[in-house]
């Protein structure tokens, strides 16, 4: 017998016996802008388990040397929940299974296997090297290393870079350019949608998710001469989400905010931290719009119904560096505990454990009924906010009534622009009835731009009356600057002129209101700086803009639908 021979069918046995029995196999690692794609076979594996991802500058071999990059994956983590109705609504069947396609182009994952996608870190140089564990449900990790099996003997030639989107639609992508010069509206769904199409697909860094590599999907089109942007607010959490009431599924909603840190084990969340995931996924999928469409930037517009108008106000509303106009039908616009459930009760099965302390804190460092409090934001607001429309129901037990009127007169005292119509609606029939004129409203907030001045109306006199809160008090169904508009702007670095105009059906003339000046373009005032101004044709007045350089002037007379020619200058 051959004994020198022996040392080496031993380890020929050792490696096939670890082969045989590490759960990953056939790890496989492809690198495109600026990010890795880890794919790998997997054997059977009990319920509950899951899997690790490691990351070095050197071949793995101990993973207590490398850095984990990836936790929690889901069995089976290349197949494409996106495309199962069952990832959404408990109950219904599900669909057929298959995996993601994680190139324009080509062929879908073989969805019984394993997907991650790893965001290059601009430190990164070299080649990467990335090794597969598997934990049980327990958490109780397999380290064993396989070279070539679970872990790549030879690494990957990687790069940071801008992320690109997955084009998953018919044709051809389209061209970068395709929307130059166009507005852009982007509509947020409400809780119980998805977006039909969901053109691009994308898989998020560690800063878009509770962890790195999340996906998710978008659409965007060319309709009606302007580029429309429809996001997703759904993502996986690889466990029934049965603290959502409502919900149940593995992709959860999340008011268009975002969840905890650890929102992947219940058990955790107590030590994690509400975190605005889903409002970073907005900003980098308008970045890259911005970017490869090419849109007027100027005209940016939000809208949404339901959470998606929860979301116009929690997040269209607070970047008025983005947005020109906004249209929210039944937001939520504070998350409270006033009413009879309490609209901060939305926030709770995604954010924390149960009801939300005052002192819980965002990873912003905010406390989050504080961050998402419009009142207190409308007050503490510097600058200038987007123009926002709104429709409420007295009646809608989802959306509390509530917390409305103190939003209208935070609206108002901060002199930004807004107008609301209200009725005795349900949150189903909230504005079903309106009049034309303020259903129109979902077509005006387009006229907006951001390299132009608008005027902000308040204490108009054809105003209702909101009440106190109560759903009983107060005009059962009213409005806040309805039919006030204006046109014929000049704005130069010595004048200022602008016509006011207020027109409704059954208006009454004369209409007065507080004219404030916001967003001036060439025109800029300073802190109580002295001004001449003149109303139509009446002599002109002196007046000095407020220590923040905003002039309001009081009073201003509509006599008719032909409105009154304001005049300002030094």
């Amino acid at each position: 017998m051959n004994t020198s021979r022996i040392p080496f069918i031993l380890l020929f046995f050792v490696v096939s016996v670890a082969q045989a029995t590490v759960p990953v196999s056939e790890l496989a690692a492809t690198a495109r802008d600026g990010q890795v794609f880890l794919t790998w076979k997997e054997e059977e594996t009990p319920e509950g388990a899951t899997f690790n991802v490691y990351l070095s500058d050197a071949p793995i071999a101990d993973v207590a040397k490398a850095a984990r990059v990836g936790h929690h994956i889901e069995r089976h983590s290349a197949r494409d929940w996106w495309e199962d109705p069952a990832s959404f609504k408990k109950g219904v069947k599900a669909g057929e299974t298959v995996g993601f396609r994680i190139q324009t182009g080509g062929e879908r994952l073989d969805p019984t296997g394993g997907l991650f996608v790893h965001t290059v870190r601009k430190s990164a140089r070299g080649r990467l090297f990335f090794a597969v564990t598997c934990s049980d449900a327990a958490g109780k990790e397999d380290t064993r290393i396989v070279a070539g099996g679970n872990s790549l003997r030879d690494g990957v030639a990687a790069r940071s870079g801008d992320i690109q989107p997955v084009w998953l639609g018919k044709g051809a992508p389209h061209a970068a350019g395709a929307g130059k010069g166009k507005p852009l509206w982007l509509n947020l769904h409400a809780k119980g949608g998805v977006v039909g199409g969901m053109e691009y697909l994308v898989f998020g860094d560690g800063t878009m998710g509770w962890r790195e590599g999340l996906s998710f999907k978008f659409s965007v089109r060319i309709e009606r001469d302007e580029v429309v942007v429809r996001p997703t607010d759904r993502v996986w959490i690889n466990r029934p989400h049965n603290e959502a009431g409502d919900g149940g599924t593995p992709a959860i909603w999340t008011f268009w905010f975002g969840y905890n840190s650890n929102i992947f084990d219940r058990k955790l969340m107590a030590g994690g931290v509400p975190t605005n995931y889903t409002e970073r996924r907005n900003l980098w999928l308008l970045d890259w719009v911005r970017r490869h469409y090419q849109p007027d930037t100027n005209r940016w517009y939000c809208s949404g119904s339901s959470m998606g108008g929860c979301g116009t106000v929690s997040f269209g509303w607070r970047h008025p560096e983005l947005f020109a106009g906004l249209h929210a039908h039944v937001p939520i616009v504070s998350y409270t505990y006033l009413g009879a459930k309490g609209s901060a009760t939305r926030l709770e099965p995604s954010c924390w454990t149960s009801a939300i302390p005052p002192e819980l804190k965002t990873s912003e460092g905010l406390p989050l009924l504080g961050r998402m409090n419009g009142e207190k934001f409308a007050a503490e607001a510097k600058g200038d906010l987007p123009l926002l429309f709104m429709i409420h129901g007295r009646q809608d037990s989802s959306i509390p009534w509530q917390n409305n009127p103190p939003f209208y007169r935070a609206l108002a005292t901060a002199r930004q622009p807004f107008a609301v119509y209200w009725d005795n609606g349900i949150h189903s029939t909230s504005g079903k009835d309106a009049p034309p004129d303020v259903k129109a409203w979902l077509e005006r907030f387009r006229r907006f731009r951001l390299d132009e001045s608008q005027p902000v109306f308040t204490r108009t006199s054809s105003d209702r009356n909101p009440g106190n809160g109560d759903p009983a008090d107060g005009d059962i169904i009213g409005w806040i600057n309805r039919g006030m508009d204006w046109k014929e702007i000049e704005d130069t670095l010595g004048r200022y002129t602008i016509t006011v105009t207020a027109d409704f059906p059954g208006i009454a003339y004369p209409v007065r209101t507080d004219l404030t000046l916001r967003r001036l373009q060439r025109f800029k005032v300073k802190p109580s700086e002295p001004l001449s101004v003149r109303i139509g044709n009446a002599a002109p007045v002196s007046l000095a803009a407020d220590a923040e350089g905003l002039l309001t002037i009081p009073g201003v007379s509509i006599p008719s639908r032909d409105g009154v020619r304001v005049s300002i200058s030094r």
